[in-house]
């Protein structure tokens, strides 16, 4: 490892131990304060977040990380929906569509959107949204979705979102390496053993990306699960299913590079050990191909339903 790939692992080992820091508080997540996942607005009549700009969250062609994207767009309509509520409960993802215009996702990202309220029709009042990612100035994703405001786990205590007058641990003592918890050194190894595979490069996508295989009929995922991909509650995070799913999904089709639209269907949370994803081509024709993913998690469990349309480009005009 030469010099700059040893100052860019120090500053990762870093950024790491001070997201688990500040995972420490109650309320939000390692991801989030990796990202450095900051709250804009938060109105009923829209809600605004951003993240900064940073090579530690680029992929190998400078781009933001699209599972950091879908991480974003997720967590804003999270927010679109929540903040309808009282703070302090829990919400859960029914239903999230997702359109890529083909903008690249450079710079600093911003997630706007808005939720339009809970409706008392069902048992479990849902509540629908709608919003978008920018950057530079261009729509990156445009994204809606149906959520819920189920129970909270039996036994656990939900808390606030520093953006609802929760916790912010954004600035809670950091850590010590003697100090982290089993949970919390497991994370650390597995980042360093990345950063020792390929130092900076693309390390959310090794992080939070599956490993991909295809089969026959499409293909076939795997995704270990951690704190690295969890929730408050323990469950993988929703927009880290999503990209699970697109990421099998993209490896069925590949003469189909282009994803253009993904539907996603959340049945059950996302827990044990390693969820897995499973693709199923359903049409591949000279222009566009169409994609069936499932994933599962413990015990077979089915976790998510997507259908995604994937695409040949455009020839380029010379």
């Amino acid at each position: 490892m030469d010099s700059k790939d040893q100052s860019a692992a120090k500053a990762i080992g870093q950024k790491v131990l001070r997201a688990l820091s500040s995972n420490r508080a109650p309320g939000f997540h390692f991801a989030g304060y990796y990202l450095g996942f900051k709250c804009e607005r938060f109105e009923k009549q829209s809600v605004e977040f951003s993240v900064p700009d940073s090579p530690y969250c680029q992929d190998a062609q400078g781009h933001f990380s699209r599972s950091g994207v879908l991480f974003l767009a997720d967590m804003m309509l999270a927010a679109s929906n929540r903040v309808h509520l009282n703070g302090g409960v829990r919400t859960a993802t029914m239903v999230l569509h997702v359109e890529f215009t083909g903008a690249p996702a450079i710079g600093p990202l911003v997630a706007t959107g808005r939720g339009f309220g809970f409706v008392d029709r069902t048992a479990l009042p849902e509540g629908r949204c709608e919003g978008r990612v920018i950057a530079q100035g261009q729509d990156v994703l445009r994204v809606s979705g149906t959520w819920v405001s189920p129970p909270a786990p039996r036994g656990m205590v939900m808390h606030g979102l520093p953006w609802e007058g929760g916790v912010d641990g954004s600035d809670w003592p950091l850590l010590k390496k003697n100090e982290l918890d089993a949970n919390e050194k497991t994370l650390v190894s597995r980042v360093n053993k990345l950063l020792r595979r390929a130092p900076a490069v693309d390390l959310l996508g090794q992080l939070w990306d599956p490993q991909v295989k295809r089969t026959a009929s499409g293909a076939v995922a795997r995704l270990p699960v951690g704190m690295h991909v969890s929730n408050r509650v323990g469950h993988v995070q929703g927009g880290l299913l999503l990209n699970m799913a697109v990421c099998s999904a993209q490896a069925a089709v590949p003469e189909h590079p282009l994803i253009t639209e993904a539907t996603a269907w959340y049945i059950s949370p996302g827990q044990g050990k390693v969820i897995r994803a499973r693709s199923t081509v359903l049409q591949k024709g000279r222009n566009v191909a169409v994609v069936r993913t499932e994933l599962f998690g413990e015990a077979g469990k089915r976790v998510l339903e997507t259908i995604s349309n994937h695409a040949i480009p455009a020839p380029r005009s010379v």
